[in-house]
């Protein structure tokens, strides 16, 4: 059986931060990236916590849940949103008495790392119609999170994107902020993975048609990374266009690299232009200036689908959704102009 010491090793890091990373430990301050990667290894090491393997010995009338992600582990590691919501729900089933077994994607089918009879199945991310209608074969007790395909026969999980846009909205304008930019992709996969308007830029649009505020020019395209934030707004400064007062940016990726761009080019954040990001990762206490952001609770979202869970395998008949609340986080990125 792997070590705490193999995965340190292996990921580089310490003893001690592999294992509060694996027993998530929510005080730890360790990017994203790292926490994906220390999960990662210790999947592929089929590494168990002490707690983990004292479940073994639970009574034969734990529950077996099946897990099914959107992504695999290579692409969780590009963007680790969905790895690390993967390892609180696995904390909570624990808790639980839920047995997990894993879905792995074969010649387009899902199939189970273990022959077993499912009760119910929790699915992580957004999923085609078709894979819908595959897994809801296996059981009809599903939990989909961040995504919710149909809302009479499933449960669901989501963000309330609204609230965060107009959050961050009003108070650039509290402010004194008129003339505001998105940065982001204007489509992004929908609840049936079928590409669709963003809900971020959607919301955005729709906050500031209603006040009269709208200006195309100030909407920029960029992919969901760092980089595609530093080639976005150093395209938009090369164009010589009139650059807003401020940019919220569909996520804090896109943020960091849109403030090295902006540094690069002698554009000062917050002096000269203000950022608001999407998500609040660890990365939005570190960016320079640090990031005021729109917080996730990624860690709610994995709670209350195990929470749904357990109501389901307890008898409730119905579907229910769920829509979590985001929190405005204030730090250094945004300048008042009035």
């Amino acid at each position: 059986m792997a070590t705490l010491k193999e995965i340190a090793e292996k990921v580089g890091v310490s003893l001690a931060t592999v294992s509060r990373v694996l027993n998530n430990d929510s005080g730890i301050l360790v990017a994203d990236e790292t926490k994906a990667q220390i999960l990662q290894v210790a999947e592929e090491l089929n590494y168990r916590t002490a707690k983990q393997r004292k479940g073994k010995n639970f009574s034969k009338n734990m529950f077996i849940v099946g897990i099914v992600e959107m992504y695999d582990v290579v692409k969780q590691l590009q963007d680790p949103y969905y790895l690390l919501l993967r390892n609180i729900v696995e904390k909570k089933a624990f808790e639980n008495n839920i047995k997990l077994v894993r879905f792995f994607k074969q010649d387009n089918e899902f199939e189970l790392a273990e022959e077993v009879e499912l009760q119910g199945i929790i699915a992580v991310g957004k999923f085609t119609s078709d894979e819908v209608n595959e897994l809801s074969k296996r059981t009809q007790n599903i939990v989909f999170i961040d995504s919710a395909p149909n809302d009479e026969l499933y449960d669901s999980v989501k963000v309330n994107y609204k609230l965060g846009v107009k959050q961050a909205l009003d108070y650039f304008l509290e402010l004194g902020h008129k003339d505001i930019g998105f940065i982001g992709e204007k489509y992004t996969l929908g609840d049936n993975k079928i590409p669709m308007f963003d809900d971020r830029l959607k919301f955005f649009y729709e906050y500031m048609n209603n006040k009269q505020m709208l200006k195309e020019e100030f909407i920029i395209n960029s992919s969901m990374t760092a980089e595609g934030g530093y080639e976005a707004i150093n395209k938009f400064i090369r164009s010589e266009s009139k650059m807003p007062t401020a940019f919220f940016t569909a996520n804090d990726t896109i943020a960091s690299g849109v403030i090295k761009g902006l540094q690069e080019n002698g554009v000062k954040v917050p002096n000269d232009i203000s950022i608001i990001g999407f998500n609040d990762t660890i990365i939005s206490q570190y960016t320079n200036p640090p990031l005021t952001a729109i917080r996730v609770h990624i860690e709610y979202l994995g709670e209350v689908a195990v929470e749904l869970m357990m109501e389901k395998l307890r008898g409730r008949q119905y579907a229910k959704k769920v829509i979590i609340p985001s929190e405005f986080i204030l730090r250094n990125s945004v300048k008042d102009v009035k």
